[in-house]
């Protein structure tokens, strides 16, 4: 899905586009929800058993929608440099990081994610996509559970214990992270209706493991 789209700035980072340069526009497509599982499970990437399947997936789609477009598709995984893609996303939609990292959407929570963006020649069509003031549902949820769901505490002081995470999924096979996902994630109380469905994170999280390999 278009998730939202902006007419580019010389700061916003984005390769190839030149300061004062202005006919330039950059459009953020991604998921809601699980809005993509099912064709995505469907796909050879998916099926044919090589390492990052979903990357593969995003970027034979991006690029076959960037051609129909006539613009260039980017790639969150591209890199390094990496692309700023959270900060494009929050100059496209109303949105602030949790404490998990994700950014918070309004109506999405924690579930939805940006897969590509296209970069195109022209101005941005009329009328432009609003953005409204950031969400601030974090700030005002004292409970979070979030951040006492995880059973290493991985998620403190601001900041990921990546190695903390992985260890302990390798090192308990039986845990329930593998079969829900991240608890720190799902205990998240803000739409929950957008929560992925099982498979969808249970991939995930195969994937996060295989990448810490």
């Amino acid at each position: 899905m278009l998730r939202g789209g902006f007419d580019i700035r010389p700061e916003d980072a984005v390769p190839g586009h030149q300061a004062g340069h202005k006919a330039a526009v950059l459009l953020l497509f991604g998921q809601a929800g699980s809005g993509i599982w099912a064709s995505f499970s469907d796909s050879p990437e998916f099926a044919d058993a090589v390492a990052h399947p979903m990357d593969r997936w995003s970027r034979r789609v991006g690029d076959e929608l960037a051609q129909v477009l006539g613009g260039k598709a980017l790639f969150p995984f591209e890199g390094p440099p990496w692309h700023p893609f959270g900060r494009w996303a929050q100059r496209t939609e109303a949105m602030q990081p949790s404490p998990l990292g994700i950014l918070m959407h309004p109506e999405y929570g924690l579930w939805h994610a940006y897969r590509f963006a296209i970069v195109l020649p022209g101005a941005m069509p009329e009328p432009s996509l609003p953005v409204a003031e950031p969400s601030h549902a974090c700030d005002s949820c004292a409970a979070r559970p979030c951040l006492q769901a995880c059973p290493v505490n991985a998620f403190r002081d601001g900041a990921y214990d990546v190695a903390a995470c992985a260890n302990y999924l390798h090192d308990n096979a039986q845990a329930a992270c593998h079969r829900l996902g991240c608890l720190a994630r799902v205990a998240c109380p803000e739409a929950g209706t957008f929560s992925y469905e099982p498979e969808h994170r249970q991939f995930h999280m195969r994937q996060f493991l295989a990448s810490m390999k």
